[in-house]
């Protein structure tokens, strides 16, 4: 485990802040440094340690517009006269981005995905391993993996309040409404056949006055509702084409 030590501990100077973006402020890991601590442990790069890009991919991002490149490299370090088994690293950034003022490309879009990669594959080596696992949380590097701890933290010790919970039970009944609607549809009714049945059994106008209780309810129990509404309208159409028969 001796490489992984050597490796785990970055020095102060390798931090470059962060002044620009969600993360101003923070620091990330100098990637160069990255490169001269695997030097110095392996050798020159191509001689005890080396990386291929094996993959890349550009997807676009629909919802807005924007394109994103990923690149995957296998990383390797050298051992006596023998390569290691590839160490895998996914990376990615933005070609094409949007901000305030519009859409604008990156140029160095691959080279930042590149470095990005190669700085995932060379962390399982242990390089700047004690970053990651938040060691060095001690005020004297305030991270951008730092901060995504203390997020992760806040996330799961955060109290719903009521108007989040306002907004779940909107989420889950906008999902019975949308399966009610797949599945009354392969059933052959239509949306104004729903709203029949939802005056006809819960005297009210459309789906938006439901409960979330009474949008499951609904779902559960639709062709049974037809089914007593169809029935309730024939007896109603029976008695009025006997109006007026009787002595």
């Amino acid at each position: 485990m001796s490489h992984y030590e050597n490796l785990s501990t970055p020095p102060q100077d390798a931090l470059k802040p962060i002044g620009f973006g969600n993360l101003k402020g923070k620091s990330d890991i100098n990637p160069q440094w990255r490169y001269e601590a695997l030097t110095k442990e392996y050798g020159d790069c191509g001689v005890g340690w080396k990386f291929e890009i094996v993959n890349t991919i550009i997807q676009p991002v629909p919802e807005t517009k924007e394109l994103m490149v990923f690149v995957q490299v296998n990383f390797y370090t050298k051992n006596g006269e023998e390569w290691s088994a590839p160490v895998p690293g996914f990376g990615g950034d933005f070609l094409i981005k949007k901000d305030k003022n519009g859409f604008h490309g990156n140029d160095e879009a691959y080279k930042m995905a590149t470095t990005d990669a190669l700085g995932t594959a060379a962390k399982m080596v242990g390089v700047a391993a004690d970053i990651y696992r938040g060691k060095l949380n001690d005020g004297r590097c305030d991270t951008k993996y730092n901060r995504r701890e203390n997020e992760h933290q806040s996330q799961n010790t955060t109290t719903v309040q009521p108007k989040d919970q306002a907004t779940i039970k909107e989420a889950q009944k906008k999902k019975i409404l949308i399966d009610l609607a797949h599945a009354s549809k392969g059933d052959g009714l239509t949306g104004k056949d729903i709203a029949l049945i939802i005056a006809y059994k819960f005297g009210k106008e459309s789906s938006n006055e439901l409960t979330l209780n009474e949008c499951a309810e609904l779902k559960s129990n639709y062709m049974k509702y037809w089914q007593e509404l169809q029935a309730s309208q024939k007896n109603q159409d029976d008695e009025k084409l006997t109006e007026g028969m009787s002595a």
